[in-house]
């Protein structure tokens, strides 16, 4: 709960470094959701250097939402969504593309 200012990358990166630092050593699995406030590559590089399990939910930019337009949209039969889609994607500023999956 913030007080509507949004952290920084290095800010969530350095509060996902704390999380893991205080999971017990018998934890060899780690699944994250997150929302899209977790949304930027210092979060991703984090999870990803602890080899965690990840969804982040994404800031629809610009360059997003026309990716999303020329997506080839399939029926989606294990959701409740009428149609999914799924592609490769690098946002600005990441080091790498990612998978991206999108429901409607």
């Amino acid at each position: 709960m913030r007080n509507r200012d949004r952290p920084t990358g290095v800010q969530i990166a350095r509060h996902l470094k704390g999380v893991f630092a205080a999971l017990p050593p018998q934890v060899k699995t780690i699944y994250a959701r997150a929302d899209s406030g977790f949304y930027c590559g210092e979060a991703v590089e984090a999870y990803q250097k602890r080899g965690a399990q990840f969804i982040v939910s994404a800031r629809k930019t610009s360059r997003l939402v026309d990716e999303l337009k020329a997506a080839d949209w399939k029926r989606s039969p294990r959701t409740d969504a009428d149609s999914q889609c799924g592609f490769r994607y690098q946002p600005e500023g990441w080091a790498t593309d990612h998978r991206f999956i999108a429901l409607r």
